[in-house]
């Protein structure tokens, strides 16, 4: 499978199940914060993701913040979460999810990274050795650069999917 495409893809962040987790080895999910567990530059937590990320921690999954943002971003939401946090990622490159990874003391194989983007989250995880997760972003960016991104991500998610389609 090519290097851009991400191991799973789903809508919704709740949409990933424990039993999702499980197959692949996981004990803790590296997530996104923007488009992934919240809209793009919110403090407020949906009800559904407030409700999966306590189904997670119950089920004694660790989860860390691993986010492109700046920690004045990321810490009071990581903070109203209970969640520890990697802020200024540097994504696509590989470092915020390698500081996560020992931070939680566990090996890259035990770990998921979740996010909404191609060019940072799943590019970023793989770079690192980290499975990952792609979600669909809870609403559409503004900007051009996050357009011409989105518009690249429609095609290689579109293929990423006729290539799943092929292998059933």
């Amino acid at each position: 499978m090519a290097f851009w495409y991400p191991d799973r893809l789903y809508d919704r962040l709740p949409d990933i199940t424990l039993q999702t987790l499980q197959a692949f080895g996981a004990t803790a999910v590296l997530l996104d914060v923007d488009n992934t567990l919240t809209f793009h530059h919110s403090q407020v937590v949906p009800p559904e993701t407030m409700a999966w990320l306590e189904k997670m921690k119950a089920a004694g999954i660790r989860l860390t913040i691993v986010s492109n943002a700046r920690k004045s971003r990321v810490q009071p939401f990581a903070d109203k979460l209970g969640l520890s946090y990697i802020s200024l990622a540097c994504k696509p490159f590989p470092f915020g999810f390698l500081r996560a990874v020992k931070a939680l003391g566990l090996k890259k194989t035990a770990c998921i990274a979740v996010g909404d983007q191609t060019f940072t989250d799943v590019i970023g995880a793989r770079l690192a050795g980290v499975p990952v997760i792609q979600l669909l972003p809870i609403e559409p960016e503004t900007g051009w650069n996050f357009r011409w991104r989105r518009a690249l991500e429609k095609r290689i998610l579109a293929r990423y999917q006729q290539k799943q389609t092929e292998r059933r």
